[in-house]
């Protein structure tokens, strides 16, 4: 499989249950025990990134590269979250998505989540030499 093999319209999903891992206290928020916005954006990255799991090969990856979110509502730890995406729009190895997501049924999140095919080895060796 390839990037070829990607299409607009592929679809992916992530469910998690909150823990206070995923806390805005746990990123240094105090006393801020519902999900943080930064791990808001890893769940969605999470969920583009699996819709595309079945294209890569073994040294192929995709990164982020922008995203544009609105985080809608709290999150407890306990509840039950949904993160669905749809791959819009492929730019050359820039790759669209738009995703919405709910917690215990209730708007949690929606926006655009963009990320960039990469060549795992030659991308580590770029930060590598950037290091």
């Amino acid at each position: 499989m390839a990037l070829a093999d990607l299409k607009p319209g592929i679809t992916g999903r992530l469910e998690i249950v909150v823990d206070e891992t995923h806390t805005a206290h746990a990123v240094g928020y105090e006393g801020v025990h519902v999900l943080a916005t930064p791990t808001l954006i890893l769940f969605c990255e999470r969920a583009a990134g699996q819709s595309i799991s079945f294209a890569k090969g073994p040294r192929d990856s995709s990164v982020g590269l922008h995203n544009d979110i609105w985080h809608l509502g709290p999150a407890r730890p306990g509840d039950k979250v949904v993160i669905e995406s749809k791959l819009i729009a492929i730019d050359g190895r820039k790759l669209t998505f738009e995703l919405s997501g709910t917690a215990n049924g209730k708007p949690l999140v929606k926006g655009i989540h963009e990320q960039v095919w990469v060549d795992l080895d030659r991308f580590l060796a770029s930060a590598a030499a950037k290091g």
